[in-house]
C-alpha cells in the first residue's frame, strides 16, 4: 500500500503509525557498522530512553530513525515507513511526520521564538492554515506562550530548548526523537524541558530519547534500551 508518496506498510486501520519496529538491523557509516543486529519494538505512546557509553551508537540509532542513515540490512519501520525503501525525494515528507530535538537548540538568532517555530511550517507545509497560530499553540504547550516575541538571546538555555521542542511538535508528529536534549542545562531547566516531553507523551506521542542522565531516565522512562559498544 502507498500513502502520501511514501513506501509504507500500513494496514487499512493505520497500523504502524506512531510505532517503531527494528528487526535484525545493522547500520553505520561508510559501510562500517556501528549498530549490528538490533531488534526492538516500540509501540505508539511509549517513552523509551536510550543509554550507553559515548560512541556506542545512541546518536546513530536516532539518525537511523530520522532517515539520515539507512539500514545495511534488516527491517526498519518508523511510523509505518520502510526506511530501506524510502526514496530521497520523499525524505522531507517523511521527516515532517517525525519531530527531532538536539542538544544544540539550533534557533535562528534574528527571529523571535514564534518565528523560529513557525518558519518550518511556512517552508514545508504549504497546506497548513495559519502557521503562526499553530506555532503560538505549540509555544503555549511548552509553557512559553508569554515569550513568543522574545529573541533567542533574551531566553535562558532551558527556554531556548523548549522553543526547539515547540518547533519539533508544531507540525503534530506522532514520534519525537531527542538526542541529549538536556545535556547543556542545569537541573531546574532540565525539569522544565522534560515537562514538555511529558506533555507530548500524555497526548499519545511516542518519545525516544538518548540521555546520559540517570535521574531523567529513572523519572521519565517507561522503558530503557541499553546499547553496548560494537566490538569489531
Amino acid at each position: 500500500m502507498r500513502a502520501s508518496g511514501l513506501d509504507v506498510t500500513y494496514g487499512h486501520d493505520g497500523a504502524g503509525r506512531g510505532e517503531i519496529r527494528l528487526a535484525g538491523v545493522s547500520t553505520g557509516y561508510g559501510g562500517e557498522p556501528v549498530l549490528e543486529d538490533v531488534s526492538i519494538d516500540i509501540p505508539r505512546g511509549d517513552f523509551l530512553c536510550v543509554e550507553g557509553p559515548s560512541g556506542s551508537g545512541k546518536t546513530t540509532l536516532l539518525r537511523l530513525l530520522y532517515g539520515t542513515l539507512r539500514p545495511f540490512r534488516g527491517l526498519a519501520l518508523v511510523d509505518g515507513v520502510d526506511l530501506a525503501g524510502l526514496r530521497k525525494r520523499h525524505l522531507g515528507r517523511f521527516r515532517r511526520r517525525i519531530g527531532c530535538v538536539f542538544q544544540s537548540y539550533e534557533l535562528l538568532s534574528h527571529l523571535t521564538a514564534l518565528e523560529n517555530v513557525a518558519l518550518p511550517l511556512q517552508l514545508a507545509h504549504v497546506d497548513v492554515i495559519r502557521p503562526r497560530e499553530r506555532a503560538a499553540d505549540a509555544l503555549e504547550w511548552v509553557g512559553l506562550g508569554d515569550k513568543a516575541a522574545a529573541m533567542p538571546a533574551e531566553l535562558s538555555g532551558g527556554q531556548q530548548q523548549r522553543v526547539a521542542i515547540a518547533r519539533a511538535i508544531a507540525h503534530e508528529p506522532r514520534i519525537l526523537l531527542a538526542d541529549e536534549p538536556t545535556g547543556n542545562l542545569d537541573g531546574g531547566a532540565s525539569d522544565d524541558v522534560m515537562a514538555a516531553f511529558e506533555a507530548f507523551h500524555r497526548r499519545g506521542g511516542t518519545v525516544v530519547m538518548a540521555t546520559h542522565d540517570e535521574r531523567l531516565r529513572r523519572r521519565h522512562a517507561r522503558r530503557i534500551l541499553r546499547i553496548l559498544p560494537h566490538v569489531a
